[in-house]
């Protein structure tokens, strides 16, 4: 049963819906990545903090998204979409005003973990419209087009936020947001519906069963596991420590280092529709995720490693390794192994161990920067090398090749198959 709109103004609704849904999650992507990407140095100066105090106070956002992401999928699916939109927006852009609202590292902290709150919703917001406004034929593209528009937040971000950054206060552009994100809860209330799928034996699942249900899913412990491991480049150069690695290791500006580490998101963009097309080709899931994480192991390893690259050079192996990362398809395998009814609670549960590589990294890395940090100081901010980066982001690459390995115990499932 697809429990698909059955006539043109059903389909009409339910894609304005996922648009708007989309929106949300292509301005929570923008609040989480392109900030602090682009303006690393600024918050370190700002908050008056080390490599390992910008992860920690990075991670904070990592943390509660991370560990929201099953109870919001509960949420979602015994209350609904149409209010939890609205507050998720709310919540996100009330985080971003309270990031800025005192140079206290602490409060900037409790600021993250409102942004964190919020976003948790958004994409499980999102993938929940999919479930239950679109067949199940349609799961899988619809839901790399999801991740693509919602990656293509910090591209679009990251560039406007570092061009605004050389006219305005980085506070002030950051405000502004905030303001912007209050109006989208607003618009949210008004377009946002509810859509009744018609299975009341399965909505009456117990928040146990349900979990017990997931959890003793081998199949789902490894997706989740393997889409952790796919997304460690994004969550630690994309979301933090792109552009100052780039920065020291190409002799380039913040605008350059920008639009190169947004080339981990081009490539998500490009990426994950054309994986999702290829996992319906090859009527399979997972040739095309072996295929993805063995590639990123092997981009990954170059642009970390390699000491020659060339400007172009490090540009295309950006894009390829977030293009390989477009073979992240655990969330439509999984969405398809479970009812739809607790459709959202599954890809919380994923999701939940995807955000653990930033949780993971972000802290692991500025740790090890910081061990291998010389003693230089310029202006009251610790000066790293691009060894000290490179020692750094060697987790990314291990990540990786365990995910190599995770691959290889995915046990493969028809495209073309209905949801169970």
């Amino acid at each position: 049963m697809s429990g698909a709109p059955n006539n043109r103004s059903d389909r009409t609704l339910a894609f304005v819906i996922w648009y708007a849904a989309l929106f949300l999650l292509f301005y929570q992507f923008i609040a989480r990545s392109a900030f602090p990407t682009v303006l690393t140095e600024q918050f370190m100066k700002y908050f008056q903090i080390d490599a390992v105090g910008m992860g920690v106070l990075a991670s904070c956002y990592y943390w509660v998204y991370t560990f929201m992401q099953v109870p919001a999928g509960i949420i979602i699916d015994k209350v609904g979409i149409k209010a939890l939109t609205t507050i998720a927006a709310t919540t996100c852009a009330i985080g971003v005003l309270v990031f800025i609202a005192t140079s206290n590292c602490y409060i900037a902290g409790l600021g993250q973990m409102l942004l964190g709150f919020g976003s948790s919703f958004a994409f499980l917001l999102t993938l929940k419209v999919i479930a239950t406004w679109f067949p199940s034929s349609e799961v899988p593209v619809k839901t790399a087009y999801t991740t693509a528009i919602g990656c293509s937040g910090p591209i679009i971000g990251g560039v406007m936020v570092s061009n605004l950054v050389k006219e305005f206060d980085w506070i002030v552009i950051m405000r502004v947001f905030a303001l912007f994100g209050l109006l989208l809860a607003a618009l949210l209330w008004m377009i946002v519906r509810e859509r009744n799928v018609g299975q009341k034996d399965h909505g009456e699942m117990s928040i146990i069963r349900t979990l017990n249900t997931i959890v003793g899913s081998r199949q789902i412990l490894v997706l989740s596991t393997l889409s952790m491991m796919q997304y460690a480049p994004l969550s630690a150069l994309g979301d933090l420590w792109g552009v100052a690695f780039i920065k020291k290791a190409y002799g380039v500006d913040a605008s350059t280092a920008t639009l190169m580490n947004n080339m981990l998101y081009a490539g998500m963009v490009v990426g994950a529709p054309t994986f999702a097309y290829l996992a319906v080709f090859w009527n399979s899931y997972k040739k095309p995720m072996m295929l993805g994480v063995s590639i990123a192991a092997v981009s990954m390893s170059i642009v970390i490693f390699c000491t020659q690259l060339s400007l172009w050079s490090a540009f295309a192996l950006f894009f390829l390794t977030g293009f390989s990362g477009g073979a992240a398809l655990s969330f439509p395998l999984g969405i398809m192994m479970f009812p739809k009814s607790i459709s959202a609670t599954v890809s919380g549960f994923i999701n939940m161990a995807t955000m653990m590589s930033g949780v993971i990294l972000m802290p692991l890395i500025g740790y090890i920067i910081n061990r291998s940090w010389s003693g230089a100081i310029i202006d009251g901010v610790r000066v790293y090398s691009t060894d000290d980066y490179r020692a750094g982001l060697m987790t990314v690459v291990i990540f990786l090749i365990i995910g190599i390995l995770l691959s290889l115990m995915v046990e493969d499932r028809s495209t073309k198959e209905n949801r169970s």
